[in-house]
């Protein structure tokens, strides 16, 4: 990017700045009682004395009102001790007064005077002040007895310590909401200051002795092969990322193969961020992006984290670069989804504790993970317990692991703090001094620190010793933050390039402020960059020797803080714009996101929104990126009427249907209004883009509420994908329609679908589709089909070949998902032929694959019906309560799409324990819902079912024969002669 050095100028800045106002009291009163020559000469006397007080005190008058004044401290020059100085000056004016008061040939004045604080903006041009300082200066001076001056709260807290004052009473001011503590200040505390030497740094830690032990004890038992995991807990500056470097220090691991994982506020939408970053750091970011497993394997091997060949193929998969997939095609989640999250982190966990010597893992801001990390330190903490492992985590709050031993940390009490400010001070500290700090910091040791520090570069030891307590001030400062916006103002120039390194995060890197920085400013970067090490501002980065970061989070917030958000989005679209300009962005695609958001750069924070989002999905890290489609769906709401608007919408909802599907279920709400949205946008666009947008309209067919809905929309897909010119997306539509068109009981309309679906069918193409599509190959999906609808329409040689055929295909691709698929349809068919063994053989291999790869829904149908084999074959009881099993975890799951056989199942095994006035609930229950949902397929064999259970019962005959004539006249309408046969027969052999 080319550039002045001007570029870098702030339009701006945002300051605490202390304003005094000053006014004569009854001065018409005055002008027309005295000589008007005489008035004037003693006004401007006034004036100037005042202007002398003003600036001696580090202040500028910045208005002369006729009878009165304004003045500022802390602007338009930075000083740390504006509010001591204005409240110091505000005294001396009025004692000027009362001075000039007795001097012959002057009229004599009063004056009153109003000091306030607080935080304003200030014009580049320093001509501008936007603030409330001057504006409750100014009330507070009316509210003032003569003589005297009123501070506001603000301004006493900050110089409490250093006046002495008097509570006056709370007033309501004029324009201010809520009343305003009046104080009064009498007189200035005795003593001052003189300024010291920097200290040494690096001196150990104190007042953590007992936190230090518990952590040295639990990295002894580690050591032993006893994991421990422990979870250092507090609010931010109270030392946990300090006593974790302590630790290290002690046990003299600080140049060890440690290893420590770092969350970031700005990554929470970069699933396994944190560890990405350390093997960046360890490997190569070349060698993570290349996705090749043996090299990956060989580079982990190399520095000493040995890890198997499925865990390097897993990372290599995760982090390799742009895949051939495209997310948005994915219109629920692959079955194998869940098994590759869960192979990712199980490869996470063995890379972090590879190797038999004893290691240390730190994961520190736990509270800014992302869930994929979260899952991730759930198994590391588990697996850690029989590894030579000691996990600690640092959070603010409750986001650590709950299995990890909980360590929290207080505030440091007197003796610590003495410790702690010795080290700061070179030696012992004054008397007074640590009690001082104490009650200013609230024992927050980094708070101590930098308040330790401003004081002992600005002042010295006093005269008595018992004079610390009312001398110390806080400088100009009430919190931490100001304090740290202290430290800032002293490097110099070299602070506006802390304030753009703080645009782009908390790490950054030397050759991207290069390229952000020209002129003068790039030529005095390494001076710069060295002046804000040596002020304790910022530090070496640890990912590599090009990258730096601010030494605290807190120093980090600070900085960004300072800045106006005229300038910070100024420096956003300069480093938003660099980002868009590269071929690979040199930051993650979620930040490049939000970096452009904040530079209001619409257009490109969508794009790179959805490239997040896009490679979540495809990591099936799905809640990661339902954070980046948020802030895609407010960035395309902002573009309001740009041209590619509605496309960027499509592809929005594309990718949000994917999301809500996988976490919600496909039955939600939200999918279903999603898909819903998206169909309702192509409808007004006619037949132009919906070639292009089949993994939409898969999404409508699949969320529908019911079977019946399904099948007229599966109508619909295929008869608007009739034309489409590719044959994978014609293939896709015929899947829709024979998948929904058996369950509504039309067996023809299915074969159909199957014929001319498969006739389409590409094994080169289906490698790269099958996880895009209901997460099976769609070969295996089509002969599946057929097989079950030519069994039903009493085609049995075409039903056997069929079958054989898809259980072929599916051990072919090696395709979990498949595989499972294909299994499924063969154990269905055998259990509609009543082939026990069959099921029990089919099923068994079903829950192995089920076991193997986490597919809990797969599980449950396999226990249901291995345990309906079982139970009607060799053992009631047994089956009976595996198929229970299998039930429940159905239930839980909410993946029931065969409700009708799995209700006869359920129903056969409770009459064969003998029940069978319990069996014909789930029959009714079936029929009912059937009915109402269009699962037609199975509609007359439960109507048999039941008709042969109500003459066990010793029902109504006629109620018996009405359910098998309905059993009759259900499958000869769709055309299910073997069905039809088998209600015929019953009706015959009862009834003649």
């Amino acid at each position: 990017m080319k550039g002045s050095d001007s570029q870098i100028q702030l339009g701006g800045e945002r300051r605490q700045v202390t304003a005094v106002f000053y006014d004569i009291v009854g001065s018409t009163e005055l002008l027309l009682s005295n000589d008007p020559e005489k008035y004037l000469r003693s006004i401007a006397s006034l004036h100037n004395s005042s202007e002398d007080i003003i600036r001696r005190h580090g202040g500028n008058l910045s208005r002369r009102l006729g009878d009165g004044g304004c003045g500022y401290f802390g602007y338009p020059a930075q000083v740390e001790d504006a509010a001591e100085m204005a409240v110091q000056a505000a005294l001396e004016l009025i004692e000027m007064a009362t001075r000039q008061s007795h001097r012959p040939r002057t009229v004599p004045f009063k004056l009153r005077v109003g000091v306030a604080t607080s935080v304003v903006v200030l014009s580049s041009d320093g001509k501008d002040i936007v603030g409330t300082a001057p504006i409750l200066a100014a009330r507070l001076q009316a509210e003032a007895q003569p003589d005297t001056v009123l501070v506001a709260e603000a301004t006493y807290q900050l110089t409490r310590n250093r006046f002495d004052y008097t509570f006056l009473r709370d007033a309501a001011l004029k324009g201010f909401s809520e009343p305003s503590a009046l104080w009064q200040p009498l007189a200035r505390s005795p003593g001052s200051l003189r300024d010291r030497s920097n200290p040494a740094r690096g001196a150990p830690m104190g007042g953590r002795e007992k936190e230090l032990a518990r952590l040295t004890i639990e990295w002894n038992a580690a050591c032993s092969g006893t994991g421990r995991s422990v979870a250092v807990t507090g609010e931010a500056g109270i030392g946990k990322s300090r006593l974790v470097a302590e630790l290290r220090r002690s046990l003299g691991r600080e140049n060890d193969a440690d290893i420590l994982l770092q969350c970031d506020a700005r990554m929470t939408g970069e699933p396994m961020q944190p560890l990405i970053g350390f093997l960046e750091a360890s490997v190569g970011k070349d060698v993570l992006q290349r996705g090749n497993a043996p090299q990956l394997r060989e580079a982990l091997h190399g520095i000493g984290l040995p890890v198997d060949e499925r865990a390097a193929r897993a990372i290599a998969t995760f982090t390799g670069g742009d895949s051939r997939r495209k997310a948005g095609n994915i219109q629920v989640a692959d079955l194998s989804g869940e098994a590759f999250r869960k192979d990712v982190i199980r490869a996470a966990v063995q890379i972090l504790c590879a190797g038999e010597a004893a290691k240390l893992i730190v994961i520190e801001d736990v509270h800014w993970a992302d869930s994929m990390t979260l899952t991730m330190l759930e198994h590391l903490v588990s697996h850690a317990r029989h590894r030579p492992v000691l996990v600690v985590q640092t959070s603010r709050g409750p986001t650590a692991v709950a299995a990890a031993e909980s360590l929290p940390l207080q505030g440091l009490g007197t003796a610590a703090m003495k410790s702690l400010v010795a080290s700061v001070w070179g030696g012992a500290p004054p008397a007074g001094l640590v009690s001082f700090i104490l009650q200013q910091c609230d024992g927050l040791p980094l708070y101590a620190k930098e308040l330790a520090l401003l004081l002992r570069t600005r002042h010295s030891v006093a005269p008595a010793a018992a004079s610390w307590t009312k001398l110390l001030v806080e400088e100009g400062v009430s919190s931490l933050n100001d304090l740290l916006a202290v430290k800032l103002a002293k490097v110099g120039s070299a602070r506006r390039v802390a304030q753009l390194a703080s645009v782009i995060g908390r790490e950054f890197s030397v050759s991207l402020l290069n390229r952000l920085l020209d002129g003068a400013a790039a030529a005095s970067l390494e001076a710069d960059l060295a002046a804000l090490v040596a002020h304790g501002v910022i530090e070496q980065g640890a990912t590599s020797n090009d990258a730096f970061q601010f030494r605290h989070v807190l120093q980090h917030e600070a900085t960004y803080g300072s800045l106006l958000r005229t300038d910070r989005r100024r420096f956003h679209k300069r480093i938003a714009q660099l980002l868009s300009e590269e071929d690979v962005p040199s930051v993650p695609p979620a930040v490049a996101a939000w970096q452009c958001a904040e530079a209001g750069l619409h257009l490109q924070a969508a794009q790179f929104a959805m490239k997040a989002a896009e490679a979540c999905v495809l990591r099936s890290a799905m809640r990661e990126a339902r954070q980046s489609l948020d802030l895609c769906a407010r960035e395309i709401a902002a573009m309001r009427r740009h041209v590619d608007r509605r496309q960027f919408l499509l592809d929005l909802l594309q990718l949000q249907g994917v999301v809500a599907t996988a976490l919600e279920g496909e039955g939600s709400q939200l999918a279903r209004r999603t898909y819903a949205r998206a169909i309702s946008l192509l409808k007004r666009d006619g037949s132009a883009n919906r070639e292009e947008r089949l993994p939409l309209y898969w999404g409508w067919w699949f969320t529908a509420p019911n079977i019946s809905l399904q099948q007229s929309r599966a109508r619909v897909l295929v008869s608007d994908m009739e034309g489409a010119r590719d044959p994978e997306t014609r293939l896709q539509a015929y899947h829709c329609g024979w998948a929904t068109s058996f369950h509504a009981g039309h067996h023809d309309y299915c074969l159909d679908c199957v014929g001319k679906g498969i006739a389409l069918y590409d094994a080169e193409r289906a490698l790269r589709n099958r996880a895009f599509y209901g997460g099976h190959d769609a070969k295996v999906c089509g002969l599946g089909e057929s097989a079950l609808s030519y069994l039903l329409t009493d085609a049995h040689e075409p039903s056997e070949a069929a079958i054989r055929q898809c259980l072929e295909w599916a051990d072919r691709t090696e395709h979990v998902g498949s595989m499972v698929h294909a299994l499924y349809y063969g154990i269905v068919l055998r259990r509609c032929q009543q082939r026990y063994e069959d099921v029990h053989s089919l099923g068994e291999r079903m829950l192995a694959l089920a076991d193997e790869n986490g597919l809990v829904a797969s599980q449950a149908r396999a226990n249901m019906y291995c345990g309906w084999a079982e139970a009607m074959a060799s053992s009631p009881e047994r089956g009976a309560a595996r198929f229970e099993e299998g039930l429940r975890l159905q239930k839980l799951t909410g993946t029931d799409d065969n409700l009708s056989i799995h209700s006869d199942m359920h129903s056969e095994i409770l009459e064969r324990m003998g029940d069978p006035g319990a069996a014909v609930v789930p029959i009714e229950n079936a029929i009912a819902l059937g009915r109402k949902s269009g699962q037609w397929f199975w509609l007359a064999e439960l109507y048999r079912r039941r008709a042969h259970l109500r003459l066990a019962l010793g029902d109504a005959p006629a109620r018996a024969r009405r359910d098998l004539r309905y059993a009759l006249q259900s499958a000869e309408t769709q055309g299910a002669e073997w069905l039809a046969k088998r209600a015929g027969h019953d009706l015959r052999h009862h009834f003649g």
